[in-house]
């Protein structure tokens, strides 16, 4: 009797959490901070054990994507495209990081140019005043600035190069667009660039993160975590605890806002 009595209650018992082993990447501008603390929280929330290894705290993103490749980092996040989701070196968490808010773009530009968009209404007001954004090599951004007959300049190789490139109109380039997550913060570690105060422009994306394939059990562990953390509210809670002042820093509900069309 007491055998089945230990049985039942091994049976009973809570799981033990398993740890889930992380390589992560980190940025000299603390862009990453969020998303640590997302992947965490919603490990932590769905009954695991994140352990943590930052091998760097400033690698420039391509050189990320590399070690993604290459099995030296366990994932790292993107903005989604078909063409990063065919990739066969790594495989998509299809769950939205940032409720969208990464495709609402506002734009860097030189202190001097602040009221140079003051007019803009429409998409064609953007359109005629013939101006230059600049990109990283080959970022979904682009095709969608292509899409909308807009003009850009591609920057290979480290692209947080954009900043003094914009500042001293270097190949053109007049402004460099950015999410509404991350401006605020870029505008702080460039205060030599403004945020040009007038306009929002959005397109339907959102960053997801990438798992690497040497790690391959992860990506159903951390999507079943991020959809456990959309429905108890944990993904709307980090969200607002990040950004919620900068709602009305950027002046966002009186902004014109210029919806573009997003390419698949």
């Amino acid at each position: 009797m007491w055998k089945l009595v230990v049985i039942l209650s091994l049976l009973s018992a809570p799981l033990m959490a398993a740890n889930v082993e992380l390589r992560l990447p980190a940025y000299s501008d603390d862009s990453h901070i969020y998303y640590h603390e997302l992947l965490e929280q919603a490990l932590l929330e769905a009954g695991h054990q994140p352990v943590i290894d930052v091998p760097s705290s400033n690698l420039p993103q391509k050189r990320a994507e590399s070690m993604l490749r290459n099995g030296q980092l366990s994932l790292v996040w993107l903005l989604a495209s078909a063409e990063r989701d065919k990739d066969p070196n790594f495989t998509p968490v299809r769950v939205g990081l940032t409720n969208g808010l990464i495709g609402h773009r506002l734009l860097l530009v030189p202190r001097s140019e602040v009221d140079a968009y003051r007019f803009v209404n429409t998409l064609e007001d953007f359109q005629k005043l013939d101006k230059t954004g600049g990109f990283g090599k080959n970022w979904f951004d682009v095709d969608v600035w292509q899409a909308n007959q807009l003009k850009t300049v591609e920057v290979d190789g480290e692209w947080r190069r954009l900043y003094k490139m914009v500042a001293n109109h270097k190949r053109g380039i007049d402004y460099f667009s950015r999410g509404f997550t991350e401006i605020i913060n870029d505008s702080l570690q460039h205060p030599y660039l403004a945020i040009e105060p007038y306009l929002i422009l959005q397109y339907e994306r959102d960053f997801q993160f990438y798992v690497s394939n040497s790690q391959p059990e992860l990506a159903a562990i951390i999507e079943d975590a991020l959809k456990k953390a959309e429905d108890s509210g944990l993904l709307d809670k980090l969200i607002e605890e990040y950004w919620r002042e900068d709602f009305d820093l950027l002046n966002y509900r009186r902004r014109v806002k210029i919806e573009l069309a997003t390419p698949n």
